[in-house]
């Protein structure tokens, strides 16, 4: 209710209401679920994150689609997908600052397009898994599970 429309910056006493969404997931698996994620000037959007096969590699891979949108890429659409295999998992420290307590990076491509989808197209990416384990979590991440860096030249974004 009003602490998620705060925390999403929204003021609740606008008229906005909130629901529980049920989802058929393991609660137990921290890459799989619903999330907020604020995407720069875009402002906070929510992704399924959901596990399967990759059609292309035959690799787990996992795909997060947007059920709220923006100008560039609507809702319905993939956000990003990454793979997530065992093989494919690097360690977070020693790339990105320790603030972000980063304890794992998983390689995939993020979706990037001009307003109303056009010239869309995949650019590289990886999943960032914070651990929070200071205190519960990052005061740089603001408590956040996850991160997504698209590698777009002069730009990078977290989920």
């Amino acid at each position: 209710g009003a602490a998620a429309a705060a925390a999403a910056g929204l003021n609740s006493e606008e008229g906005l209401t909130y629901r529980r969404i049920h989802t058929k997931q393991q609660p137990s698996d921290e890459l799989q679920g619903l999330f907020l994620g604020t995407f720069g000037p875009h402002g906070p959007e929510v992704l399924a994150l959901s596990r399967g096969i990759s059609s292309d590699s035959g690799e787990e891979e996992l795909t997060a689609v947007k059920l709220t949108g923006d100008a560039n890429v609507p809702a319905g659409e993939v956000s990003f997908r990454v793979r997530i295999g065992r093989r494919h998992r690097r360690d977070g420290k020693g790339v990105y600052p320790p603030q972000l307590d980063v304890k794992a990076r998983y390689p995939g491509e993020g979706r990037i397009a001009s307003p109303g989808f056009t010239n869309k197209r995949w650019v590289e990416g990886e999943l960032l898994v914070f651990s929070g384990s200071s205190s519960g979590s990052s005061s740089v991440t603001n408590g956040a599970a996850l991160g997504f860096v698209w590698n777009v030249p002069g730009d990078k974004r977290f989920l």
